[in-house]
């Protein structure tokens, strides 16, 4: 019986499309007014409960309390989708933010797993880095939601308390670009920023350094199998 979506490690290369597709496909489309502006908030849910479902194999309680707090997150951040402002607009940036990090998480979890390191956990480890821009993102949003003032633009300004608005200036702080067309002004959007800009630096150092580790490991348990085995090659 062949499985909808698939499941564990290979889940992680659509899961890289699908976002690589929202932030260079439909967020422009939407921005220039070609799709409704909901399309991007609806397609990061649907992202981020496919992810969940495919990456999480443990039957457990967790799991399902996951998913709820999840679709949850989803109905919070509907409810806001036609109210450019107030609590519901707020409400939407935090809850995806929320459920941003936990497919964050989940994908960490897959691409540091034992075992030697494959295409699959590098694309695994590009969708994580794209989620840590997505999250600071939404982060910036609601900053901007609690204090309009918190930014200074020298071009047209994001739409106020739009998911992911900031998703620009969030990846161009990231990999520390800097083009100045966006300046944090408010001392907690300075504070994210520079946040930011450490993750963005300390993750590409620590993520090769543990692909590197597992599989120097892995390379090492296969070598003490074969010497176990007196020399024999391994029948797989």
């Amino acid at each position: 019986m062949k499985r909808a979506l698939p499941r564990g490690e290979h889940a992680l290369h659509p899961l890289l499309l699908a976002l690589l597709l929202l932030m260079l496909g439909v967020k422009p489309l939407v921005e220039m007014g070609w799709l409704p502006r909901f399309s991007l908030a609806l397609g990061l849910q649907a992202v981020i409960l496919a992810g969940l479902f495919c990456l999480d194999s443990a039957r457990n309680r967790r799991r399902h309390l996951v998913i709820a707090a999840l679709l949850t997150g989803a109905g919070l951040q509907g409810l806001a989708l036609g109210l450019p402002g107030g609590p519901p607009g707020l409400v939407a940036a935090g809850a995806a933010a929320l459920s941003l990090a936990v497919l964050m998480v989940a994908i960490l979890v897959q691409v540091f797993a034992a075992g030697p390191v494959t295409m699959r956990r590098i694309e695994g480890a590009i969708a994580a880095y794209l989620l840590i821009g997505l999250i600071f993102a939404c982060l910036f949003d609601l900053v901007q939601g609690l204090d309009p003032g918190a930014f200074q633009y020298n071009g047209p300004a994001p739409e106020a308390r739009q998911v992911v608005g900031h998703l620009f200036f969030s990846f161009v702080t990231l990999t520390t670009t800097g083009y100045g067309d966006v300046v944090p002004v408010h001392p907690v959007a300075r504070a994210l920023a520079i946040l930011e800009a450490l993750i963005g630096q300390l993750y590409l150092a620590i993520l090769l350094a543990r692909l590197v580790s597992l599989e120097i490991a892995h390379r090492r348990d296969g070598a003490g199998e074969s010497r176990r085995d007196g020399g024999k090659p391994d029948p797989k």
